[in-house]
């Protein structure tokens, strides 16, 4: 069996929770050929991690960092690079005109099938013509226009600087339908993103099978991601709908989805995706690597093991730390994990040293053994504003150890009894929850063997690998792709 899989600012070129899902399914489903398609910010990322054997190829498309797509393509582009007029008035701007009324439109009055047939036709088209003659044409300028002035808001707040700007957005979010799609019998994309252009593509213009894993809720992320940006109001407002119309679409195709989380299911019914297309799949650790080790640390440690990016908030964490501190002077926080953000790192490392905490926080960096890291934990943290299903929490709870997590995502769902959820953003009541294991040791203890026992029961690699093993097999069936194509 052939999996294309399709990742989107992740694996394998930054290490994240998403990226350690797709690690494991590769290497877990050691008898599928995969094919990863990964957007990437720019041409220079380097890979995170070693390929597994059953990687037959890597497509890495950068979405930035270029003017044309010959610059980093090549091959991959594989279409006969036309240049013709009529096709581009008859055929081009019809269906891009399409996809972008059902943008500016919005989310409340969109047709997501549409925008799958509009996706669909525009990959078809691209495989004859040239991408670049295409995109950079008066005409499609013109139909973009056009559609932005056709709504009463855009055309009296947004700027031209801005229409130009959004236009050259265009450019980049759809460099995804000049690459040819790989020979595939499933197509797996791990957002409901950019990259999940290519699996309506699959559906719409070739009739493969749609499988999408929804880790966190993408549209959310993406608008807070644009809010921190300082985008302007039509510019945001329009890139916010270009991501729920894509949402939309590839739940739209989807054969199933299968989120990490119950919590994530209820965006997706949200959406009208139904209820038979949707099976939850939690994410899964090896319970030889993170185990109980029976360890106690000799100081109070809260460890927290993320990247430093905004989502993950360790502003708030190290704003709970003085807090803590009043009780427990001699406590120490372990931060671990790589910096994905330089300008937050920045941030982080200056509200450390405002607060005059340099001798407590201990940033510890990436690690090739989180178990020990998490064996010399009391308690382990995650300050997080938005999240998926954490593999820092069940990581944690298969390692014993009790928890203490923001109530975002499905924190709450992963630790059930066995730790503690605060509203995320107050310092304050995360510190609370920490002092409160902090000063209870053997309950502490007792806490986390409760834990590991959960997830014993709910989020083994094992269970997690036959779910997607038997999903696999059932949407590359005979039987399924006569009832779908």
């Amino acid at each position: 069996m052939r999996s294309l899989l399709l990742t989107e600012g992740t694996y394998p070129y930054v290490r994240g929770g998403v990226s350690t899902w797709c690690q494991l399914l590769i290497s877990g489903l050691a008898e599928v050929e995969f094919t990863v398609f990964a957007l990437v910010g720019n041409p220079t990322n380097a890979t995170e991690y070693e390929m597994p054997p059953n990687v037959v190829r890597t497509i890495a498309l950068p979405l930035w960092g270029h003017e044309r797509m010959e610059e980093y393509s090549g091959d991959d582009l594989r279409s006969e690079l036309r240049r013709d007029f009529r096709a581009l008035r008859e055929e081009f701007v019809p269906l891009f005109g399409a996809f972008l009324d059902e943008i500016v439109r919005g989310m409340e009055s969109a047709h997501p099938q549409r925008l799958v047939d509009a996706i669909g036709g525009i990959y078809t088209y691209f495989r004859k013509h040239d991408y670049d003659w295409t995109m950079r044409r008066e005409e499609v300028w013109n139909v973009t226009l056009a559609q932005f002035r056709a709504s009463a808001w855009h055309d009296r707040f947004m700027s031209a600087l801005e229409a130009i700007e959004l236009t050259r957005s265009f450019y980049r979010y759809l460099a995804p339908l000049a690459i040819e799609i790989p020979a595939s019998d499933i197509v797996h994309t791990s957002a409901a993103g950019l990259c999940g252009l290519v699996a309506v593509a699959a559906k719409s213009a070739l009739g493969l099978p749609v499988v999408l894993t929804e880790h966190g809720v993408y549209l959310r992320e993406r608008v807070l991601e644009l809010a921190r940006a300082g985008f302007p109001f039509s510019d945001r407002s329009i890139k916010k709908n270009l991501f729920s119309a894509i949402a939309r679409a590839t739940y739209a195709v989807a054969d199933a989805i299968a989120p990490v989380c119950s919590y994530n299911a209820t965006w997706e019914r949200f959406y009208g995706v139904p209820e038979d297309r949707i099976l939850v799949i939690y994410n899964g650790v090896d319970e030889t690597r993170f185990d109980d080790r029976n360890h106690r640390p000799e100081r109070p440690t809260v460890t927290a093991m993320v990247r430093i990016d905004p989502l993950k908030d360790l502003e708030t964490l190290v704003a709970s730390v003085p807090f803590v501190r009043e009780r427990f002077p001699d406590v120490v926080f372990d931060i671990w994990g790589p910096v994905h953000d330089e300008a937050y790192n920045l941030r982080v490392l200056d509200l450390v040293r405002v607060l005059g905490l340099e001798a407590c926080i201990r940033f510890r960096g990436s690690t090739s053994d989180p178990a020990a890291a998490y064996a010399e934990a009391s308690v382990v943290a995650l300050s997080s504003i938005s999240e998926g299903f954490p593999y820092s929490v069940i990581e944690a709870m298969m390692c014993a150890k009790p928890v203490v997590a923001t109530d975002v995502g499905g924190a709450r769902e992963a630790i059930g009894d066995c730790g503690t959820v605060v509203p995320p953003k107050r310092p304050q009541r995360l510190a609370e929850a920490l002092c409160d294991l902090l000063a209870r040791p053997e309950e502490a203890v007792a806490l986390g063997k409760k834990a590991r026992a959960r997830a014993l029961d709910l989020f083994t690699l094992d269970g997690c690998l036959t779910n997607y093993r038997a999903l696999y097999t059932e949407m590359a069936s005979p039987s399924h792709l006569g009832a779908t194509v």
